[in-house]
């Protein structure tokens, strides 16, 4: 829920937005058509032939800018304030220059008192380059140079060109311009006729000029600066991580913000105005606050809210500190593998089970990276089986997905039965708890046998605790409860009963009660965040990070 300030903020911008458009379509429009007779004297009385066409194309410009600007000052961008104000300021001087058009740079005037007045309202600082911004700035700088180009011929006299342009004329012409193309068939007549073909080449230039800076910026952003930061990420992880989430901190849809020391990390996704932190920061513990509330100023200052979605325990005073609150989302389902063990009376039945499918031929295969093409088909297939199950879907930002490069970049451990016919498998994938292991993907055939993954879990179990490992993590089970040892607030456990029937995620308690066949311990899990009234918000906004956008 907004607050008063919040959306009287979000009025003011969208007003001012409104008007920085009207502006440039004004400057724009102002410049077809010659000025008129009586005014353009006095001007070229005043100032040279070649200011005043340099005033000309400069109002021109101008127009386009604010045309553009427009869309940052929406977003209440302060650069973007700066930016149109000092244009307000030369348009004005502009429309009196070019033609003593005073109702234009009354229009400006306008504009930059309305600038004055909400100038407090533009704080949001410029955003990560996005590629998907930079295709819709694209699309605008391309519309705004078309219906330059079609008003233009449009309302031109036909002495001009000694053509009368129907609309259809008008976009056709203007199309072959702003592919540089041209047309043999439009030649000016007169000198104004040549202005304007001249603005044509020009406002086509700078359309260019400004669509391959919207769309090269993110890319340059994407494939220079991004793969720093990620290596950065990833050493400081090795260095600092603390659970089986870390991994995939550095994973190629997060963005990071990093420490003013660069020896602490946050990473995050933006979805539904969030930026949504995946667990807490990776560093030094006595940096963690220090980057907390920098991430904070950061988000504020590009106007997103903020959550941490998987924390640990470990902080949670903190983030408590620091004025967030904390609703359990779920526990991580470890077991203990020094406990583990198919003797006595509690794994009777999954003993009976393994030795009944070993007898039928059932063995689990264990492939090093990199996996080799044969095998690797065949967990795809196993993959594409997995995923006909009505309820099963690819998923992003808290674990992977079927990717042919990484998964074959993994260890592999896959069930297969007498014939050699894959039935399951499971990725490895590395923890950066002390003495743990743990697995990413886990999938089977639809027509495998129900206990297969029993199997493959079991096999798991007993391998790693051969090769030294204390403990293996099952992955979290999602809002499934609170233990009778742990301590919920009335608030938390309403909102908990709440977002149990948000089902965004998963089947949550058929995993929690899978999972408690073998694990010993529950690790909690927390979601991180500001205002019981956004949750819904949040949900959506983890919901939307975790979609994988094609």
């Amino acid at each position: 829920m907004w607050s008063n300030i919040t959306v009287g903020r979000f009025l003011g911008t969208r007003l001012v937005a409104l008007v920085v458009l009207g502006s440039g379509l004004v400057n724009v429009f102002s410049v077809i058509g010659p000025a008129l007779p009586d005014r353009a004297r006095i001007v070229r009385g005043l100032f040279p032939l070649e200011f005043i066409h340099l005033s000309r194309f400069s109002t021109l410009l101008i127009g386009f800018a604010l045309i553009i600007s427009s869309i940052n000052i929406c977003k209440g961008k302060k650069r973007a304030f700066h930016l149109v104000s000092l244009l307000a300021i030369l348009s004005i001087a502009f429309h009196l220059t070019k033609g003593l058009d005073y109702e234009e740079a009354i229009v400006s005037g306008v504009l930059l008192i309305l600038l004055l007045m909400t100038r407090r309202r533009f704080v949001v600082k410029s955003s990560i380059p996005d590629l998907h911004a930079g295709l819709n700035r694209l699309v605008i700088a391309f519309l705004a140079a078309l219906l330059y180009g079609v008003a233009g011929f449009w309302l031109l006299d036909k002495r001009e060109f000694g053509i009368n342009f129907t609309i259809g004329d008008s976009i056709h012409r203007t199309l072959l311009f702003l592919s540089l193309i041209g047309d043999p068939e439009v030649v000016p007549r007169t000198g104004y006729a040549r202005w304007f073909v001249d603005s044509m080449y020009l406002m086509t230039g700078t359309a260019i000029a400004y669509s391959l800076f919207a769309v090269f910026r993110p890319v340059v952003y994407r494939y220079r600066t991004l793969p720093h930061e990620r290596k950065l990420a990833e050493s400081l992880t090795l260095s600092h991580g603390r659970s089986a989430l870390d991994y995939f901190k550095y994973w190629p849809d997060k963005t990071f913000f990093l420490s003013s020391t660069q020896q602490c990390y946050i990473a995050y996704k933006v979805g539904a105005g969030y930026a949504m932190a995946l667990g807490d920061p990776v560093g030094p513990e006595e940096e963690i606050e220090a980057v907390i509330r920098l991430f904070v100023d950061f988000c504020r200052e590009n106007d997103w809210r903020v959550a941490f979605h998987q924390t640990l325990p470990d902080f949670l005073p903190i983030y408590r500190k620091l004025g967030f609150r904390k609703l359990k989302i779920g526990d991580d389902a470890i077991v203990v593998l020094k406990e583990f063990s198919l003797e006595g009376r509690k794994f009777k039945k999954l003993r009976h089970n393994i030795n009944q499918l070993e007898k039928e031929g059932f063995r689990l295969l264990r492939y090093s990276p990199p996996v080799s093409p044969e095998i690797m088909a065949q967990v795809k297939e196993v993959s594409d089986g997995w995923l006909q199950i009505p309820g099963r879907r690819e998923r992003t930002f808290t674990l992977g997905s079927f990717d042919h490069e990484y998964v074959r970049h993994t260890p592999v451990y896959a069930v297969a039965d007498g014939s050699g016919r894959m039935l399951a498998f499971a990725n490895e994938i590395p923890s950066f708890r002390k003495g743990e292991a743990t697995i990413d993907l886990m999938r089977h055939r639809p027509d495998a046998p129900n206990n297969i993954m029993d199997y493959l879990f079991t096999k798991l179990f007993l391998l790693k605790k051969e090769e030294g490992f204390a403990f293996f993590n099952m992955g979290m089970a999602p809002l499934a409860g609170f233990e009778e040892r742990e301590e919920a607030s009335l608030e938390e456990q309403a909102v908990h009963n709440f977002m149990q029937r948000l089902n965004f995620l998963f089947s949550y308690q058929g995993l929690k009660l899978y999972k408690a066949k073998f694990a010993t311990q529950w690790e909690p899990r927390y979601l991180v965040y500001r205002n019981v009234l956004s949750l819904p918000m949040v949900a959506r906004a983890i919901a939307e990070v975790s979609e994988i956008r094609g």
